[in-house]
């Protein structure tokens, strides 16, 4: 059986395991220069962080605009459908 104070020692150790995993993956994805940057390489820096979102933005709005047109064209299918069960309908009686 554990006792509290192995268990917060264990949760203790835990928690800083994850936190030291997560600055390393988040520096890892990141890509973040180590050490100190010229003014010069962290505008070069800057300039490729930007790019780089730019482009992402860039993607989400090309997928959101071909979502928009899927739906549109979804709910002109969808009221094309339900117009002409309404005439059918309607002719049955």
């Amino acid at each position: 059986m554990l006792t509290t104070g192995s268990a917060s020692k264990r949760s203790q150790l835990n928690q800083q395991q994850h936190n030291n995993l997560d600055a390393s993956m988040l520096a890892h994805r990141e890509g973040t220069p180590m050490g100190e940057l010229t003014p010069h390489e962290e505008i070069l820096y800057l300039r490729r962080q930007l790019a780089k979102l730019n482009r992402r933005v860039l993607n989400i709005e090309i997928n959101n605009e071909q979502r928009t047109q899927r739906e549109k064209i979804v709910y002109c299918l969808g009221l094309a459908y339900f117009v002409l069960k309404t005439i059918f309908w309607l002719n049955r009686n």
